[in-house]
């Protein structure tokens, strides 16, 4: 069954990884080159989808849904309003941008069942068992500073405290921790969009 936006917002509001997942999976690329087409700056682009996907995970009730429990219009709006700033932080013109021209050209744009097609809520359950498989088998460090960071969302500096560790500490074993889950996982998802997705949301992690 296709879960609505709405109803991902509300499992991920209570801690739900593969829901989160799922929204992710549905929505990055197609909002990425929404982006990308109006900022023609990669790190730009990058930073404002990193920032639209930690308010999704910190306060997922601040997403709205439409009629039919998508919340694609309002992402859609906040990105454009987030390239408004981008633009006047820079003090450069931006291109023409009304908020009437916000739809996806038909080129870049994929139906929603074709991302379930991708990611099925219960392939993703099953891959992520499968990183936590592979996590157990860390030294404690490096399990504790998985959890801490990946499962709980704590930051670098929270971590490096509770464990009495530097910052850069922290960071080295995440990044081989990471390293460590693209080497072990089956050949089937070493170049899958769904271990692709995972590792993305994981590595923009690191960065807070």
């Amino acid at each position: 069954m296709n879960l609505t936006d709405s109803t991902l917002l509300k499992k991920i509001k209570s801690g739900d990884r593969p829901a989160f997942m799922l929204l992710y999976d549905r929505y990055w690329d197609s909002l990425y080159r929404f982006v990308f087409m109006r900022t023609r700056d990669k790190e730009a682009s990058e930073e404002l989808l990193q920032n639209l996907w930690m308010k999704i995970i910190e306060n997922p009730d601040t997403i709205q849904t439409d009629e039919s429990e998508s919340a694609k219009g309002y992402l859609l709006r906040y990105l454009h309003y987030r390239i408004l700033d981008y633009y006047n932080r820079y003090k450069t013109a931006p291109p023409t941008l009304s908020i009437d021209e916000i739809d996806f050209p038909p080129e870049i744009e994929m139906a929603d069942n074709e991302y379930f097609e991708i990611l099925e809520e219960n392939e993703i359950s099953v891959l992520l068992a499968m990183i936590d498989e592979v996590v157990s088998q860390f030294p404690s460090t490096e399990q504790q500073v998985y959890d801490m960071r990946i499962r709980k969302n704590m930051s670098v500096n929270e971590t490096a405290e509770a464990l009495g560790i530097s910052n850069k500490t922290v960071s080295n074993k995440l990044s081989k921790a990471l390293g460590e889950i693209r080497e072990q996982l089956n050949p089937e998802y070493q170049s899958s969009k769904k271990l692709v997705s995972i590792l993305m949301l994981m590595e923009m992690l690191t960065r807070y």
